[in-house]
């Protein structure tokens, strides 16, 4: 016997119970009519020869032994129950009871509003609050009406799918468990009104149970339904299933579970175990953009057979709550043997006549060959992704090796790319207006035939590659361009300092003075290229501050205006609600300067007769930059520097190495190619991006996007009084006293500069390390007014020194001098020492400057 069957027989018999009752007369019969009959005659009889024994006689005796035998009868038939059987007696509690009758039982779930049923152990009910019962008539709508509720099998008899969930709670109930099941989407009622409850089963006191049903307001329910119209999908003659970013599967159709040979019950089961990991991603890459992605991929059912599928994949939401929807269809011709299971044809498209969707859709180039070699091959057909790849020239009949470009001879000959291209993937030009990068991917059949050809468009990839080489080889030249500066740095100070000497010993009259004015001239311009081969290194030393863009052009255009020609034309152009940025004006005018006398002389040299200049600023996004190519730009607000020309334009071969050192268009002499470099240097090092925008005969455009701050981050503006005004510290006198620490590993430039610090009052002594400096600083500790050392350094570098001499500097001030950029040294110090920087290379006249500050700002500290 079934336990529905159990749940019915004992529902009756419960019936049989309260029938019985609550109509205890119903159950006598005429036997029992007869005996009471008879007793009450006898009773009559008797009561009768006792009231006038004159008219009975001598039967009076006989009658009363009558009466007293059917009291006996009487009195015994009481004691063994029937008289309660009957309902002559009440039982013990009676009257309790019928108090209770008259009131419902159970009352308390009467106040709540879902549909709650109270039940023995075998489920048949007990009592019921109005929402069940509202339920029992929707569901048995057209029934025969119970005079009591009904069970809750009942009640989902309609729907055979809902069957395991409700034994498995039924079976909970019984063993007096707590249990939850959300139930499938469902219809009821006449209306068939699609619903979907969440059941719940709890032991209550004296063998009760307690069963709750709740209904799913919006059926999100954990089994991955969107809403009720889930109800058809999962009846739906095609797949479906969804599933988590992590690939758990949350929800699959029967169709699908019948397919894979997937029970309803099966838990924690993951796309990987039905398909293979580069199908998991196919299904997966769609989902940052949301849009519906088409893949043909192969399912694998329980037994291990493979099938191929085409698959519809949707996501939404983001993170771990993103959830991935998927409708399954197949070929036609798809049959699992053995199973009697049959794949659905493909609704989503008409079928082909040739019925291999698989081959027209697939997101990569196909073609189907024929021909005795690969490179004599013709073209039966491709597909539609080659079609657009080779821009309609893959018609059938081409020649294969047609659609590649031949740029090589001898073993990197096209004909020999296409040999090695059979069963690996060989990379090649495909021909078009614009050439693209590909993969092919050569097949042969049963009889070494080429059959089927694979191209697969890697263009994207090979420009992250060359741009990822370029960002490298970039890096690379930054790195050796820094190196070189800095070692340049310590040379050309040393040829300055030995200079300035001399000059000072050759004054102007002296027949040396023009070779050494000459000299200072040419070693100024050294200074300046090394100060551009930093800014492109960004080993500069940047003093950034915070202002308006439009203020400064406004300005700063006067000075532009006097570098261009009359005969071009300039125009500044000024967005509204600029944001403010921060950056080192001197060296943003530097780059500025470099773009407008690039544009300048793309405007004349090139034969022009003049032109048009132009700078705009305007407030710009990150998907600005985007919409121009320039993915590389991160996310985020900026002010945007346009400076845009009429000239010649930069050829798309040689856009990607204009900001590359000493490289230049322009003739021998005339450039030094370091004026974009250091554009890039500088731009960068302000955190910024440098575009350009080029087309040959138009003109050029470079887009400067610098980061825009927010408004917390502008300072607000100090007024500042007359008194408070910038005065020019610079002293006139450059000789002084005091005890000097000079620590510089060039031994030419450490001797000259101790020279002249002696010659100009000052008592010096110098360290060729800064192992040697820490010595004397132990020696003669507290003893020196001022320590100047070099940064960079072998062993002991200029930071480590100061950090490990603390305690023996006393009050002594710290000047760093070098040919790399600043880089906050103060931060590198564990003290709140303060410290200056003086670049390389310096003049004597600097040095002194800056010497005879540094002390006079000590002398000041000490007296006050």
């Amino acid at each position: 016997m079934t336990a529905s069957g159990s749940r019915q027989d004992d529902l009756d018999i419960a019936a049989d119970e309260t029938i019985l009752s609550e109509q205890p007369m119903s159950r006598l019969d005429l036997l029992q009519l007869a005996f009471w009959g008879c007793l009450l005659i006898a009773v009559a009889a008797a009561s009768v020869a006792i009231a006038w024994p004159d008219a009975v006689g001598g039967t009076g005796p006989v009658l009363l032994i009558s009466m007293a035998a059917g009291g006996m009868v009487f009195l015994l038939w009481v004691l063994k129950g029937a008289g309660r059987r009957l309902g002559l007696f009440p039982n013990k509690g009676a009257a309790s009871e019928a108090i209770n009758a008259a009131t419902p039982r159970f009352g308390w779930i009467e106040s709540l509003d879902e549909a709650v049923l109270v039940a023995d152990h075998g489920g048949a009910p007990i009592a019921a609050n109005e929402p069940y019962r509202e339920l029992t008539r929707i569901a048995l709508t057209g029934q025969q009406d119970s005079a009591g509720p009904v069970t809750v099998d009942r009640i989902f008899s309609a729907s055979p799918g809902l069957a395991a969930p409700v034994f498995r709670l039924s079976k909970a109930a019984k063993a007096g468990q707590t249990h939850r099941e959300v139930l499938p989407a469902m219809t009821i009622g006449a209306d068939s009104l699609p619903v979907q409850y969440e059941v719940s089963v709890a032991p209550l006191p004296r063998n009760r149970v307690l069963w709750r049903l709740r209904r799913i307001n919006g059926a999100e329910a954990a089994t991955g339904a969107a809403d009720m119209k889930a109800l058809y999908v999962e009846d739906a003659p095609l797949g479906f299933f969804a599933a988590k970013p992590d690939g758990t599967i949350t929800y699959a159709n029967g169709w699908l579970r019948e397919l894979i040979g997937l029970p309803e019950t099966a838990k924690n089961v993951r796309l990987d175990d039905i398909m293979r990991p580069e199908f998991v991603k196919m299904l997966a890459r769609d989902k940052k953009s949301g849009a519906p992605g088409r893949a043909n991929i192969m399912l694998r059912t329980r037994d291990g057979v493979e099938m191929p599928v085409q698959t519809m994949t949707t996501w939404s939401g983001k993170g771990a709550e993103a959830q991935g929807r998927t409708v399954v269809v197949a070929n036609s011709q798809s049959q699992l043997a053995g199973e009697g299971r049959f794949l659905a044809a493909s609704a989503s498209r008409p079928a082909r006549p040739d019925g291999d969707p698989m081959f027209d859709d697939a997101p990569f180039g196909a073609v189907r060959l024929e021909g005795n070699s690969v490179e004599a091959a013709i073209i039966l057909d491709a597909n539609k992704a080659l079609l657009e790849m080779a821009e309609g020239r893959s018609a059938p009949g081409t020649k294969f090796s047609e659609l590649f470009l031949d740029e090589g001879t001898g073993a990197d000959s096209l004909a020999a790319k296409l040999v090695d291209a059979i069963d690996k993937p060989v990379g090649l030009k495909l021909a078009g207006d614009e050439p693209k990068s590909v993969n092919v991917f050569v097949t042969l059949d049963n009889v070494g035939q080429p059959s089927v050809a694979y191209i697969i468009d890697m263009t994207e990839q090979k420009e992250l590659e060359l741009r990822l080489a370029q960002g490298e080889k970039m890096q690379a030249i930054g790195q050796l361009a820094g190196g070189v500066a800095h070692d340049f740095n310590n040379v050309l100070t040393g040829i300055m300092l030995n200079n300035d000497d001399l000059m000072t010993r050759h004054p102007v009259g002296d027949p040396s003075y023009e070779n050494l004015k000459s000299i200072h001239e040419f070693s100024v311009r050294a200074k300046d290229l090394v100060h551009m081969l930093l800014a492109y290194a960004r080993q500069q030393t940047f003093k950034r501050e915070v202002f308006n863009v439009t203020d400064f052009l406004s300005e700063f255009g006067i000075l532009l205006r006097q570098i261009l020609d009359e005969r071009i034309e300039f125009e500044t152009l000024h967005g509204r609600n600029l944001p403010y940025i921060k950056a080192d004006k001197n060296q943003l005018e530097t780059a500025i300067i470099n773009l407008v006398t690039n544009a300048r002389d793309a405007m004349l040299l090139s034969g022009q007769s003049g032109g048009k200049l132009t700078i705009r600023t305007s407030r710009a996004t990150a998907e600005d930059a985007h919409r121009h190519g320039f993915n590389y730009v991160e996310e985020g607000e900026y002010l945007l520097v346009e400076v845009a020309d009429t000239g010649h334009g930069i050829p798309a071969n040689i856009l990607d190495k204009i900001f590359q050192p000493f490289f230049t268009t322009k003739d021998v002499g005339v450039g030094t190619g370091l004026g974009l470099a250091t554009v890039y240097g500088i731009i960068k090092q302000s955190e910024g991006y440098v575009c350009p925008i080029s087309k040959v005969g138009k003109g050029t455009t470079f887009q400067i996007y610098l980061p825009a701050l927010k408004a917390d981050e502008i300072p607000v503006p100090e007024i500042v009084g007359p008194e408070e005004e910038a005065v020019d510290h610079r002293p006139v006198d450059i000789s002084g006293r005091g005890r000097i620490l000079l620590v510089e590993d060039e031994k030419g430039v450490r001797d000259i500069a101790v020279m002249h610090l002696i010659s100009r009052g000052y008592e010096v002594l110098s360290a060729q390390d800064g192992e040697e400096a820490l010595e004397i600083l132990e020696e003669e500790s507290g003893s020196f007014d001022l320590v100047i050392s070099d940064v960079v350094m072998p062993g002991m570098d200029g930071p480590t020194l100061i950090r490990e001499a603390k305690d023996y500097l006393g009050e002594a001030r710290v000047i760093f001098i070098s040919g790399y950029a600043e880089r906050d040294l103060a931060k590198k110090l564990d003290d709140d020492r303060e410290v200056s920087f003086l670049p390389k290379p310096f003049s004597v006249r600097q040095l002194a400057e800056r010497v005879k500050q540094q002390l006079g700002v000590r002398k000041e500290r000490e007296a006050a």
